[in-house]
């Protein structure tokens, strides 16, 4: 789970936390400062409900149930990947060592073989002869060689798919990690992104950096849904996506919002420039041309509206969110299809 307070929200946060755990005789541990520091910012309903019930119960929150809590709300999907990958490792790791045991089991074998005959050949009969013939000790050592030789490249080969294998491990724990932030849908960060960021520009202010933000909500989503159906209205967030993408390149950062809500951070950007960026997006999304194959028909009605704003000095990010949600608002009640300063 991510913390995105800037340093007064999380200060207030904090103070909130600690009476709360002193009240109910909570034990001032790392987890349970993350716990409590949680249930007061009221970010994960579904544990404020548990701490309620668990409260009234005993009075108190015990230790067993605390670090239950802290799993299942806090790091359950860190868990659960990194639950995922240690079975992966760990089958490979015994994959490897049984292959490692076959081919130290067929190299003792070779060296029994091999002192095995050097005794036959040193041992002598009556005769002075070999007390086996030479060419059946050659034989012997041959078929021993190549037996060895096979396992040995079995082992190597064994080798490199484990390298794969645990460069595919490395990969998906990083797809793990990024999954959190990113929207499946559109490939954009997501809403968890976005509060991150806001609040680390949030945090800059009184510095010479200037920022700006952009609100983007496609015009009649619901009912192009309810007309085209989900999958046609799940191509147009797509499409709205990637346009974002293409126009709003680094340091910008083009977010899914939620539904069919996008926003952009801009740092380094003034509200005319964020403006003028929003309406080229604008007359993009006005261009769409999308074809449904069942019937053939070309749909051309799409277009969104948008609230941009710059941040001042003294906002914080929610007011900021919520005087670019006006500004959004107003391009709506104003006929869609345009950009709004706040």
């Amino acid at each position: 789970m991510k913390f995105a307070e800037n340093n007064n929200q999380a200060a207030e946060y904090l103070r909130q936390a600690v009476p709360l755990m002193v009240k109910h005789n909570i034990p001032p541990n790392p987890l349970n400062y993350a716990l409590w520091y949680t249930y007061v910012s009221d970010r994960v309903p579904e544990l404020n409900a548990q701490l309620d019930k668990t409260l009234n119960t005993y009075g108190t929150c015990p230790t067993m149930l605390s670090e239950q809590l802290f799993r299942d709300h806090m790091i359950k999907e860190e868990i659960q990947g990194a639950e995922d990958i240690q079975a992966s490792l760990i089958g490979l790791i015994n994959d490897l060592h049984e292959h490692a045991g076959n081919t130290a089991e067929k190299t003792e074998n070779f060296s029994n073989v091999l002192e095995e005959s050097l005794d036959s050949l040193s041992a002598a009969d009556e005769d002075g002869e070999p007390s086996l013939p030479l060419e059946s000790v050659i034989h012997a050592l041959a078929d021993h060689t190549k037996s060895i030789s096979e396992t040995a490249r079995l082992f190597q080969e064994r080798m490199h798919e484990a390298q794969a294998e645990i460069q595919a491990l490395k990969d998906e724990l990083n797809k793990t990690r990024q999954d959190a932030r990113v929207d499946p849908l559109t490939n954009l960060f997501n809403r968890r992104a976005f509060d991150a960021e806001l609040n680390q520009l949030v945090s800059l202010q009184g510095s010479d950096l200037v920022s700006s933000f952009i609100l983007v909500d496609i015009d009649h989503f619901k009912r192009f849904n309810d007309t085209y159906g989900h999958l046609m209205g799940d191509k147009v967030l797509q499409y709205v996506g990637k346009l974002l993408k293409e126009v709003c390149q680094e340091p910008m950062l083009p977010v899914r919002f939620g539904g069919e809500e996008f926003a952009v951070l801009m740092p380094g950007t003034t509200k005319k420039e964020a403006a003028d960026i929003a309406d080229q997006v604008r007359q993009k999304i006005q261009a769409i041309r999308i074809k449904q194959k069942k019937s053939g028909e070309i749909i051309s009605s799409i277009t969104a509206s948008f609230g941009v704003s710059q941040l001042v000095n003294g906002e914080s990010a929610e007011q900021l969110v919520e005087r670019t949600d006006k500004a959004l608002y107003q391009a709506k009640d104003n006929g869609r299809n345009q950009v709004v300063i706040s």
